[in-house]
């Protein structure tokens, strides 16, 4: 289960990285007025959750016993990677939380 996720992972973080590649450019450039300012907004926490996936199930695998399931390891390794996300999203929406923001002068 871990290898099929692992290689899905690869495959979305790459599709991602390269739609993200596309569009940097294409907004760099100024065509597609803006799409690709949209896309490097909203996709950006797909791209971050296919990354730590990827890593998390590669480090599992590096680490694990083959064949043998180990949940003690996967929460050591799945537990600091969804704090790590979570702290993405709440970096991503601090206005949209009501968090304050900077000082007003």
């Amino acid at each position: 289960m871990i290898k099929h996720l692992q290689k899905l992972t690869a495959v979305l973080f790459f599709s991602l990285g390269s739609t993200f590649f596309a569009s940097y450019l294409l907004l760099q450039n100024g065509l597609s007025a803006p799409w690709p300012e949209w896309w490097l907004s909203v996709a950006d926490l797909p791209m971050i959750l296919c990354a730590l996936l990827y890593g998390g199930s590669s480090l599992y695998l590096s680490v694990a016993i083959p064949k043998k399931k180990s949940i003690g390891l996967a929460l050591c390794i799945g537990i600091p990677l969804a704090a790590l996300f979570l702290f993405c999203v709440v970096l991503n929406y601090w206005e949209v939380f009501g968090f304050p923001g900077e000082a007003v002068r």
